[in-house]
């Protein structure tokens, strides 16, 4: 059998503090070939770090010269749809880390770009690879809690100075028009694509709010509620910067359905009516080729598959409306319904 060839990929942007964890995966079937930033201590670092020596400050050059089969894109939300656009025009399938993009038209761009060019385009949450996500949404799908009525769900920290996250990526996030907002565009999207994962598509409305409640040194909000209205479920998703201590109490996403209720954070914890008390579900394990971003990337180019489940880039999309109507009720004081089609017309 013949040995498979290696998938040459890049990083375009270092910007997001989420690459660092994601070059320490790289599958035996890719090869990391070079990577782009306009900063030069990020590409310092980066070089340190993965031994990748071939270092360009301007994205297109890169993709001039070294001709990548897939790039990693991790920049402002803002620039991910020029760089997917420049990727596609050249046949480069593309990834970029959360959310989407800044803007429900910038995700419509990525999407018509990628569709085009037949290119793959997969957006890394990286809630997608955790086991205790996989396995409640098999026991959702299994009927384990019977009809889902009701999904809660939180993120967030004490903020990103608090906690540690580097200069350029605060860079962005304190940037609405590089973030696409603050704290609600940092968090909501995680919970929005949960929701439209364990009930199977988008709701019909949405409402939100988001306020600037503590750090007022900031230009963008630090906290936000999204709620979702289903003809037979409710969501509320919470976002926040200003935890007094983060995580704390533990942020468990809690899926009610009408014979149970799932409990998901560390462990996965299943109550029914036949055994209120509950019993803590074993954990499946990820299957091989699913383990992380990098590999499930590499995995989908090779085998010719679109990304499926969190990452799969329709569901991105949705997930992105959601945070949009969320944004316009937060601004209006109105219920958003969906689907929100001005952006057509414009």
């Amino acid at each position: 059998m013949a040995r498979q060839k290696k998938l040459r990929c890049a990083i375009l942007g270092m910007a997001h503090d989420h690459v660092w964890s994601l070059v320490k995966h790289s599958p035996e079937t890719a090869e990391l070939v070079a990577a782009a930033d306009p900063d030069a201590a990020l590409r310092d670092r980066f070089a340190k770090q993965t031994g990748c020596q071939r270092l360009f400050e301007d994205y297109e050059q890169l993709l001039e010269e070294t001709r990548p089969d897939a790039a990693m894109i991790f920049t402002a939300n803002a620039h991910h749809a020029d760089l997917v656009e420049l990727c596609a025009a050249r046949g480069i399938h593309t990834l970029v880390e959360k959310p989407m993009a800044a803007t429900l038209e910038q995700a419509d761009r990525m999407l018509l770009a990628a569709r085009r060019a037949r290119t793959r385009l997969m957006v890394n949450w990286p809630t997608a690879w955790s086991p205790t996500v996989r396995t409640a949404l098999r026991l959702v799908r299994e009927g384990r809690i019977g009809q889902v009525w009701q999904l809660t769900w939180r993120g967030g920290h004490a903020g990103p100075d608090e906690i540690g996250c580097s200069p350029q990526f605060r860079s962005i996030l304190f940037d609405k028009e590089l973030n696409g907002a603050g704290a609600f565009a940092d968090y909501s999207g995680y919970g929005a694509s949960l929701c439209l994962l364990f009930l199977g598509g988008p709701p019909n409305s949405v409402m939100g709010m988001a306020g600037r409640l503590l750090k007022t040194h900031l230009p963008v909000d630090d906290n936000g509620i999204l709620l979702l209205r289903y003809p037979h479920a409710l969501c509320r998703l919470e976002m926040t910067w200003t935890e007094a201590v983060s995580g704390r109490p533990a942020h468990d996403t809690v899926v009610y359905g009408t014979e149970g209720t799932l409990v998901i954070g560390a462990e996965v914890w299943l109550y029914t009516r036949k055994k209120p008390e509950g019993s803590c579900v074993p954990l499946d394990d990820l299957p091989k080729g699913e383990r992380d971003p990098f590999e499930y990337f590499v995995r989908c180019i090779h085998k010719g598959e679109d990304p499926q489940g969190q990452t799969n880039p329709d569901l991105g999309r949705a997930a992105q409306e959601i945070m949009e109507a969320g944004l316009r009720s937060a601004t209006s004081g109105r219920e958003i319904a969906l689907p929100i089609e001005d952006h057509l017309f414009r």
